[in-house]
């Protein structure tokens, strides 16, 4: 509620409206919009919904419009490329274009990684480094018009250039195994068991679920971005919840569980038996997620999601372009 220049916010519990937190002094200048809200919290996935009894009172004028915002409002930009530049004081700037020629139309994030040999091979000296930009159009010929609005967010420099490192786990061997996960036997599991729940254990399909059903894993690794890939089976449900914490960067975390790190991993792709499976987010188009991590010691989380899925093994990869489907079936034995 808006009186003035201070807002008040509401929930409706237990049949009435209470008060939520403390006012917030927001100075408002003419004109004021207002509006109601509505999301998927699915980049790219529209939702709709319709709202009753909404009254306005006081000196408001204007007819209620639609207007979308956000990731979806990109594809009605005009059409322009996008690029990044670097430049040594007084020298040339090397310029690096995104492959796509219409990148202010994608509509979700995406994480561009761009090898720094790219503007090495342009003549900028990497160790100093005076300016950094980021464009749109054509740097070499520049050209007036285009309308539209872009967000960036992460900009960030880390090694990539690493040695291929690989960490595997079997899922039932993990250093701190919650006491309500079960434990199955199957011949065809790498090193013939794995772990999961059954139907009726009850879903955990907002929040991550107490210690009761959470499995660690230990291990060390040198700096480097990481994806993970999960042996599992579908046997009523598709989903975990995963997380490095600690990482220096992580993509795609979980958006209503802001700042914990977790990956909410839904839509596991193993409906015929066990599978293996890139680790990817369901709240970001099902985009892989990668982690970040310093040199030195870790900790992966894996909880249980939805009741019913079956997780047999696990690895670490600094190799982002490992295909899933040449992964053998079983790990190697220590």
């Amino acid at each position: 509620m808006r009186q003035g220049n201070t807002f008040t916010g509401y929930v409706f519990l237990d049949g009435q409206w209470q008060q939520e937190g403390d006012p917030a002094m927001v100075t408002m200048p003419d004109p004021v919009y207002i509006g109601l809200a509505l999301t998927s919290h699915s980049s790219g996935v529209t939702s709709q919904a319709v709202f009753s009894e909404v009254t306005i009172t006081g000196a408001v004028t204007g007819q209620f419009t639609e207007q979308v915002v956000g990731d979806e409002a990109m594809p009605s930009n005009d059409p322009v490329a996008l690029y990044v530049g670097i430049a040594n004081a007084g020298g040339s700037p090397a310029i690096v274009p995104y492959g796509d020629p219409a990148a202010s139309q994608i509509g979700i994030g995406t994480q561009w990684r761009i090898d720094l040999q790219e503007f090495a091979a342009q003549g900028v000296n990497l160790t100093d480094v005076d300016k950094i930009f980021i464009g749109l159009g054509d740097k070499a010929n520049p050209q007036p018009g285009g309308s539209g609005t872009m967000y960036i967010d992460d900009i960030g420099l880390y090694p990539q250039s690493v040695p291929l490192t690989e960490v595997w786990f079997e899922a039932e061997a993990a250093g701190t195994l919650g006491a309500s996960w079960r434990s199955y036997d199957d011949p065809n599991a790498s090193g013939g068991k794995g772990i999961g729940s059954n139907d009726g254990d009850g879903d955990d399909n907002d929040f991550a679920p107490g210690a009761e059903w959470m499995a660690t894993y230990s291990f060390t690794a040198p700096a480097g971005e990481y994806k993970i890939l999960l042996r599992g089976q579908e046997n009523g449900s598709d989903s975990f919840w995963v997380r490095i914490p600690g990482a220096i960067l992580q993509t795609h975390e979980d958006p209503d569980q802001p700042g914990t790190g977790w990956v909410r991993f839904n839509g596991f792709d193993a409906p015929s038996g066990w599978a293996w499976d890139e680790v990817h987010s369901n709240d970001h188009d099902n985009a892989v997620v990668t982690w970040v991590l310093p040199a030195g010691e870790h900790t992966l989380e894996i909880a249980k999601r939805e009741d019913g899925m079956l997780l047999d093994a696990i690895l670490i990869t600094t190799n982002l372009d490992q295909d899933q489907d040449v992964l053998p079936d079983a790990i190697a034995q220590p």
